[in-house]
């Protein structure tokens, strides 16, 4: 009698320890980038490092993707949960993408540039009328950049001509070398990174060229947003505290990007300085920066028209 009660006992036990095991197990977020080495979506990285989503009891599987198209497709394809992409991606949820943006992540496109190589053709932003210039994808926020600059110099939309190179530093800085392309919309950081090896310089700093603006934005997928909208908000609270973290420890933050970046301790801490100002603590948006956003992607002919804000993003998930 005893040793059967014993058995009861155990088998009660094993049962109570599963079914504990389950109810804290972390929740599983597929979470994507369009570049590998941008100082911006390394904050996702410096999170995890300092333990921040594990403590919101989430587990973070991480993917690189090559550009913000491909980025939002993976998403339509139930491949992601989470996608740190550009404000102008607000076009693919005009195009039906399954997604909403849930936090407004950078605003004025302080961390973008456009960069040439010094031995190049190219000495003024003139000199690059009817040039090629390198961006991850079409559509993506480096094609959208790289395409104000031909509008606001009275060429057109076609003013350039843009080659995408994939996500990533490396791609467009072999084309710039091998004189493939004139000119690459890319991160402030690579041009600093070219300007410190006396390869390349920063010709237009993005940030004094388009403001205001929403550069970075975190969006979700409806299915996560219907499945489990606690794991969103933890995520997001994960997020903004790793943002106030990097605000106030410079050095680690250096120390913990700059493995990711590939660039020097001085071009990061640099990065560093220009870009964390920019980076929003509370995820909240700027309706005058959504507009600016909305009424260029209509006015380059990417949409016939933007869907109303409530379409687009939402609130709801934040603090």
């Amino acid at each position: 009698m005893d040793l059967v009660r014993n058995r009861l006992v155990l088998a009660a036990l094993v049962t109570a320890l599963i079914h504990a095991a389950g109810v804290n197990a972390a929740d599983k977020l597929r979470v994507g980038k369009p570049i590998p080495d941008g100082f911006d979506f390394a904050i996702l990285d410096v999170g995890m490092a300092k333990g921040f989503y594990r403590d919101e009891n989430l587990d973070i599987d991480e993917f690189v993707l090559a550009g913000g198209a491909k980025l939002h497709q993976a998403m339509v394809a139930g491949s992601l949960d989470i996608g740190l992409a550009s404000g102008t991606d607000f076009g693919f949820i005009a195009k039906g993408a399954p997604e909403k943006a849930v936090a407004a992540m950078a605003g004025d496109p302080i961390n973008m540039a456009l960069v040439v190589w010094n031995s190049g053709r190219i000495k003024t932003v003139a000199d690059l009328k009817g040039g090629k210039v390198s961006v991850s994808t079409v559509p993506s926020l480096t094609s959208w950049l790289a395409q104000q600059v031909s509008l606001r110099e009275g060429w057109g939309v076609d003013g350039v001509q843009l080659v995408g190179t994939g996500g990533g530093a490396g791609a467009a800085i072999s084309a710039l070398s091998t004189g493939n392309i004139d000119a690459a919309s890319a991160s402030y950081e690579m041009g600093l990174h070219l300007e410190e090896t006396g390869q390349g310089r920063i010709l237009l700093s993005f940030g004094s060229f388009v403001s205001p603006f929403l550069t970075h934005v975190i969006y979700a997928t409806d299915d996560l947003m219907q499945r489990n909208p606690d794991a969103l908000r933890r995520f997001l609270r994960a997020w903004f505290r790793t943002v106030v973290f990097m605000r106030g420890h410079k050095d680690e933050t250096v120390a913990l990007t700059q493995p990711i970046m590939g660039v020097s301790a001085a071009v990061v801490a640099k990065t560093y300085d220009v870009e964390m100002p920019i980076y929003f603590t509370d995820g909240h948006f700027d309706r005058k920066a959504v507009e600016v956003v909305k009424k260029s992607l209509v006015d380059m002919g990417q949409v016939d028209k933007m869907p109303d804000d409530k379409d687009l993003f939402t609130e709801k998930f934040l603090q």
